[in-house]
């Protein structure tokens, strides 16, 4: 085994956490393996000219999500780029993961204090709260439409001079309609290969992405991906119930799936409840009243016996269980005697209960 793959026992760690974590890693490539080929035999099903797909992917423990585009050759692509492009999707992830190992903070892996720092900060140590804004949120929907515009260009044989470069998102809102979510955006491009006459001239893109989650990834479908101008108007119950009047879809609405349902309640209907310092704009305050108010929710979890007594079922909750196993198996029994033609000198037996 080369030295850089050599496992290494960390102090108090026992052989069976290193087995696991060697089995769970096991179990993480020979899951990505295995989404790596259908995407592959999906590419090769798919009719003349191929598409390329998309998914997109959250990294939970760190509070970023990656979008990845898998080109016509087999290739995959990460967005936001750290590196590439890849071979297979276990390379991937591994890329990915060594791109947010490379910006955690040292001060996150000391174990003092470690319960209030993980809810305060994400592992690089940025502060959650402000991975929750809509700059943050505008941030991946740049990347995830660089993705879309990638592949449209790939779709489309546009290459080099001709093809299509991001300039800008301007509206974007995610619809649930049917059990099924979707996005909706309006983003300007314009043409790599310009001359300086076209240079200042935009073009205005609608594009419509359905949500299909499988496994712990999503893949996106570009429903609709089509210019638009400032005069259409299609009618998009979804969009202008959330506000965003401003949104332009294609006249003819045929092309769109969602925002054809007035259904759901106005945005804002719902009031949120903030604690007094969710406001404050200085971070330093804010973390020292969040990090007082978490002191006070773990204050005394380190005591003998507090977490075992927490972690333990009440006596009336296992008596509940006890007595619901007992009903379903009276019902059982009745039914069965039902059935046999011998239902009242069986009831008359369980007269006790």
């Amino acid at each position: 085994m080369p030295p850089h793959r050599r496992s290494r026992r960390l102090r108090g760690q026992e052989p069976g956490e290193e087995c696991s974590r060697s089995s769970c890693r096991e179990d993480k490539e020979r899951e990505a393996a295995q989404t790596q080929s259908e995407a592959l035999v999906q590419v090769s099903e798919l009719s003349s000219p191929p598409v390329s797909c998309i998914w997109e992917r959250l990294w939970r423990d760190w509070g970023r999500r990656f979008c990845i585009r898998l080109d016509r050759q087999g290739c995959f692509h990460t967005y936001p780029d750290v590196g590439g492009p890849f071979q297979s999707l276990p390379e991937t992830y591994e890329a990915i993961d060594r791109y947010l190992e490379d910006l955690r903070d040292p001060k996150m892996c000391a174990e003092e204090d470690k319960a209030i720092i993980r809810r305060l900060y994400w592992p690089d140590g940025t502060i959650k709260r402000r991975t929750r804004g809509p700059v943050t949120e505008k941030s991946e929907m740049c990347q995830m439409v660089q993705a879309l515009v990638d592949k449209y260009n790939e779709d489309h044989n546009l290459l080099e001079g001709l093809a299509h470069e991001l300039k800008d998102v301007l509206h974007y809102n995610s619809i649930c309609e049917k059990q099924k979510w979707y996005y909706h955006l309006n983003f300007t491009t314009k043409i790599k290969g310009a001359g300086p006459n076209e240079c200042n001239l935009d073009n205005l893109f609608f594009v419509e992405v359905k949500c299909m989650p499988q496994a712990k990834f999503t893949e996106l479908l570009a429903n609709c991906f089509c210019r638009v101008n400032l005069n259409d108007n299609g009618q998009c119950y979804g969009c202008t119930r959330d506000g965003d009047v401003g949104m332009k879809h294609p006249s003819s609405s045929v092309g769109y799936t969602a925002g054809h349902l007035n259904v759901g309640l106005p945005s804002g209907y719902f009031g949120k409840w903030k604690r007094d310092y969710e406001d404050e704009e200085d971070d330093d305050k804010y973390v020292k009243a969040r990090e007082a108010e978490l002191r006070q929710m773990f204050k005394g979890l380190d005591k003998p016996g507090v977490l075992k007594k927490l972690i333990t079922p009440p006596p009336w909750a296992t008596k509940r269980k006890e007595l619901s196993l007992l009903v379903h198996v009276v019902k059982t029994l009745k039914k069965k005697a039902y059935l046999t033609g011998t239902e009242k000198p069986f009831e008359s037996r369980l007269s006790y209960l």
